[in-house]
């Protein structure tokens, strides 16, 4: 039994005690099987790597970021150092690789955006800058040289137009944008301004108050004058009533005799004779000494006061009362002008306070209209601006210069030979490793120690000298050759 588990252990060390010689060893004895494994793995995977890696032509266009003031980019806002620097290149490197760019570059070319041209041009496109400059190297690889520079060309030609879009105002997001919305604003203020007056029956507020104001300055005055023209109208009848009183409605108009015409119709008698007799002839006389006699009642008085006498009434008093009627007339309706004017007056206030308390509600929709027409007048005049610069061409009068745009590349770059060397490298593993695995089990094989046909029986101790045991050989077939002993196992030491 203690003879067993020796030999067992022993070869147990055997087989765990390999080193780097015994690697090296092993796999020299089977280097016809690693070379040939090598070669089964190596040409399909080599032939299948040159075929399906093609050579490409790599387009590159290099574009200068300029640090300007006057340019409405983010650099506009800083200092110009360092960190503002990088983070102004980082911006616009981020901004040439984005996915937008390429989607307007293939809507412009194709009119529409494929999902697989994206991702094509998102593998193929790449964008580099060396630290502390200010390039940026865009680059687009691609199995035809002059597709590779068309469309580095595409897209910087988009990512410019874009750029100004974007940080200028344009239709997405934009100065155009924000004037479409205050215009909207501008347009629902006015609507809103609009309803109001119409809700309150009023044409023009400021005129219409301004009017109330002056009608009612106006119904003010006229009805003050009105209340002061029928006081003084009252007075003035008043005193000419007063005055009437002494003064009597009634007097003499004349009296009337027939003195005076009996004298004109002698003296009329008189020229009548004179005409046909001489001045001596007797007619003419009687008539003389008629006339001379009437002359001297008329001269001595006897004929004043007598005759027929008429009264009537006084014109003084006719005249004054016709005036108090006059003035009492004018009082009436001077106080009736002012009563009227009156309820005008109260009309004229009420609508100047209905006006005036709608005035609060009118100048919160008048600043209203006001501000966001100003708003909409300035955002068209940067609309305006904006356009402008999106209409110059790419790179002319803009913080990012073409230094210079990509042509068609001459030399091609080729993976194959790096993709041609893993193989060789993966087949020379893989047939390394079975090389390995096949040489330790054939090694164990012939390292392992024959079989006995009966195992050793235990005797009793005994001071005798034990007989030394039998060797026995296993038989050998007269077919299988006797092979030579792997060199590994002769360098394990003996476990006893």
């Amino acid at each position: 039994m203690t003879s067993m588990s020796s030999d067992t252990r022993a070869e147990e060390r055997a087989r765990r005690e390999l080193d780097l010689v015994d690697l090296v060893a092993i796999a020299w004895t089977q280097r016809l099987f690693i070379i040939l494994i090598t070669l089964i793995i190596f040409i399909p995977l080599a032939v299948m790597a040159y075929l399906s890696l093609t050579p490409t032509y790599t387009a590159g266009s290099r574009l200068l970021v300029i640090m300007d003031d006057e340019d409405l980019t983010p650099g506009a806002a800083g200092t110009g150092g360092e960190f503002m620097f990088d983070q102004i290149m980082q911006s616009e490197a981020d901004l040439l690789a984005s996915e937008e760019v390429r989607r307007r570059m293939l809507t412009e070319l194709t009119g529409a955006a494929d999902p697989e041209q994206l991702k094509t041009l998102g593998e193929g496109f790449g964008v580099s800058r060396a630290p502390n400059a200010s390039f940026l190297i865009a680059t687009f690889k691609n199995e035809d040289a002059d597709v590779a520079a068309n469309t580095v060309n595409a897209i910087v030609d988009a990512y410019l137009r874009y750029r100004v879009e974007l940080l200028t105002g344009g239709y997405e997001g934009g100065v155009q944008a924000r004037l479409d919305a205050a215009e909207r604003d501008a347009q629902a203020a006015q609507q809103a301004l609009r309803s109001f007056l119409a809700d309150n029956a009023i044409t023009d507020f400021e005129t219409e108050l301004n009017s109330a104001l002056g009608r009612l300055a106006d119904i003010q005055g006229r009805k003050l004058a009105a209340e002061a023209d029928a006081a003084q109208a009252r007075a003035l009848a008043q005193a000419l009533e007063l005055r009437l009183q002494d003064i009597p409605q009634t007097i003499e108009l004349y009296v009337e005799n027939s003195v005076t015409g009996q004298l004109l119709d002698l003296q009329v008698r008189q020229a009548e004779l004179m005409a046909r007799y001489q001045p001596d002839a007797p007619p003419v006389v009687a008539v003389e000494r008629e006339i001379e006699a009437l002359e001297r009642f008329v001269q001595d008085g006897r004929a004043n006061g007598q005759g027929q006498r008429r009264t009537g009434v006084n014109p003084i008093w006719q005249e004054l009362e016709s005036s108090r009627l006059q003035q009492e007339s004018n009082a009436a309706g001077q106080a009736r002008l002012a009563s009227s004017l009156n309820a005008q007056l109260r009309d004229a206030r009420a609508q100047v306070d209905r006006l005036r308390a709608l005035q609060s509600e009118y100048d919160r929709l008048t600043r209203a209209v006001s501000a966001r027409s100003a708003a909409a007048d300035q955002l068209s005049v940067q609309a305006a601006d904006a356009m402008a610069r999106r209409e110059m061409p790419p790179g002319g009068a803009d913080a990012i210069r073409i230094v210079s745009r990509a042509t068609p590349p001459v030399q091609a770059q080729s993976k194959r030979k790096l993709a041609v060397m893993a193989v060789g490298v993966l087949a020379g593993g893989i047939a390394l490793l079975l090389g390995l695995i096949r040489g330790y089990v054939v090694a164990v094989g012939q390292a392992a120690p024959p079989q006995r046909p009966h195992p050793p029986v235990e005797r009793e101790p005994s001071h005798e000298r034990p007989e030394p045991e039998p060797h026995y050989e296993a038989p050998r077939s007269a077919a299988a050759p006797r092979r030579k002993p792997v060199p590994v196992l002769a360098r394990v030491s003996d476990a006893r």
